[in-house]
C-alpha cells in the first residue's frame, strides 16, 4: 500500500505544477494582450468630456484647430491610421479627418498640425467635407450633442495603397484584416 502511495503523491505534485505552468502561460498571455494597448490621448479634453470651441469649424463656432493626438507605439505595428467621424445618426459617420501611413515610429500628430505640420510620410485623406486634411465639427443649430469620436488603428503593413478619394466604407475595407489594436476617444460638440 505504501509503495502506491509515493508514486501517487509524486504524480499529483507533477500534475499540480504542471497547472501552475497554466497559470503562468495564461498570465503572459494577458501580459500581451495587454501590451497591445495605444494608451491614445488628445490634448484639450478627456475621453467622453465635452469637446472645447476651439476645435470646431470657424462656421462651427471655433477656429478649425486639428485636434493633438498621442498614442504609445506598439512593438508589432508597421502603420497606423487616425479617422475622425460624427456619430450623430443624421451625421451618417461623417468623416472630418482621415489619415494613413504614418509610421510605426510616430507617437504623436500635433495639435493644429493638419496640413502644416504633420508626420513625415503620413497622408491626409479627402474627407466627406470634400477636401484634405482636418475640419472640425460644426454641426446644425439646435440638433444637440452630438460625438465625435477618433478612432486610432495599430495595422501590421507599412502603407495602405489607398487613394486620397477613398470613402469610409473603402477605408473599413482596407485596413480589414491588417488591424493590431484600435482605440476610440470621444468627444461631445452641440450648436445652440
Amino acid at each position: 500500500m505504501r509503495s502506491f502511495i509515493i508514486p501517487f503523491i509524486i504524480a499529483s505534485c507533477i500534475i499540480l505544477m504542471g497547472c501552475g505552468s497554466k497559470t503562468d502561460i495564461n498570465s503572459n498571455s494577458t501580459e500581451t494582450m495587454s501590451e497591445n494597448v495605444l494608451h491614445m490621448q488628445i490634448a484639450g479634453y478627456e475621453n467622453g468630456d465635452r469637446m472645447p470651441a476651439q476645435f470646431a469649424t470657424k462656421n462651427g463656432g471655433g477656429e478649425n484647430v486639428s485636434i493633438g493626438v498621442k498614442w504609445q507605439t506598439l512593438p508589432t505595428a508597421q502603420s497606423y491610421a487616425l479617422l475622425f467621424d460624427d456619430k450623430y445618426p443624421m451625421a451618417n459617420n461623417w468623416v472630418h479627418w482621415l489619415v494613413v501611413d504614418i509610421s510605426n515610429t510616430v507617437t504623436e500628430i500635433p495639435e493644429g498640425g493638419s496640413r502644416v505640420n504633420m508626420p513625415l510620410g503620413a497622408r491626409e485623406l479627402v474627407t466627406s467635407w470634400g477636401q484634405t486634411g482636418y475640419d472640425g465639427p460644426q454641426p446644425p443649430v439646435g440638433s444637440g450633442d452630438h460625438e465625435y469620436v477618433a478612432h486610432l488603428y495599430a495595422l501590421d503593413v507599412p502603407k495602405l495603397n489607398v487613394d486620397e478619394n477613398i470613402s469610409r466604407a473603402g477605408f473599413s475595407k482596407a485596413i480589414g484584416g491588417h488591424v493590431i489594436a484600435e482605440e476610440t476617444y470621444s468627444g461631445w460638440f452641440e450648436r445652440k
